[in-house]
């Protein structure tokens, strides 16, 4: 089973086109699956409009009244899927503002059904593309990227910052486990290499698939405020680097 977990802050203008072609997608495919939106403290219509998608497909609706932060988000929502997600279901999560396409999911569950515990739709993919990707985002994004792979290589994997990835549920489910209510600290926008990061743990096999990234299609503007956001990643790294040190300290390796 299919389990797609979407964070919702503010989409009014997005939300339903991008209900729509994940309808269309996996009822191509023919293969069951859940829509979890996480609907973070919105303000405008977006609250409404998902109600009005109940019994068109099937879908759980998680609201929080005050907006939480991407973190508590993808915490709650890793909780609700794996509550009820087999291990071998397959937990593909993106963003609700039309810039990840759902086009992509039959290459990224074809890898997860070929192997993959993680599946990134990544701008680094050779055949990917970036259609109107905002110039100071892609600097942000290509700096914090390449500074991440050199403090935390993980093979297979270059791009770890998106929210666009499938994920074996049972992976999810070990981290979980192991993590606690730790597994996802961060509270904004880095909680996305947070994951990747904590994951690396249980050697996971990684691999991305290319994706055309829709920058022109988003209406509104982006949540992910860029400064704010930059900010966030030298307390994230030195925190991880404390954590190894503590088990390397404690003889539990890294």
């Amino acid at each position: 089973m299919i389990f797609v977990l979407l964070p919702a802050y503010n989409e009014e203008k997005n939300i339903t086109a991008v209900l729509v072609r994940i309808n269309e997608v996996l009822s191509g495919l023919k293969k069951p699956f859940k829509v979890y939106v996480v609907n973070d403290g919105s303000t405008d219509a977006t609250g409404d409009i998902l109600g009005k998608w109940h019994g068109r497909l099937p879908l759980e609706v998680i609201d929080f009244k005050t907006n939480r932060g991407v973190g508590n988000v993808f915490k709650a929502g890793f909780k609700a899927v794996c509550s009820e997600a087999a291990d071998e279901d397959i937990l593909i999560s993106l963003d609700c503002d039309r810039t990840h396409p759902a086009d992509t999911f039959p290459a990224m569950i074809k890898a997860v059904e070929g192997g993959s515990d993680i599946v990134i739709a990544s701008r680094y993919h050779e055949k990917s593309e970036a259609v109107k990707l905002p110039f100071l985002r892609l600097v942000f994004s290509d700096s914090i990227n390449g500074l991440l792979r050199v403090c935390f290589p993980l093979k297979g994997a270059r791009d770890y910052t998106t929210f666009f990835r499938a994920y074996r549920v049972g992976l999810v489910k070990k981290a979980l486990s192991v993590f606690g209510g730790n597994f996802v600290e961060q509270a904004g926008f880095s909680c996305m290499a947070e994951i990747l990061v904590k994951l690396r743990v249980f050697a996971p096999q990684v691999s991305e698939v290319p994706v055309s990234l829709r920058f022109d299609l988003r209406s509104g503007k982006s949540k992910m405020k860029i400064f704010r956001t930059i900010f966030e990643y030298p307390g994230f790294i030195a925190k991880q680097y404390r954590a190894v040190l503590s088990r390397v300290f404690q003889g539990e390796g890294i």
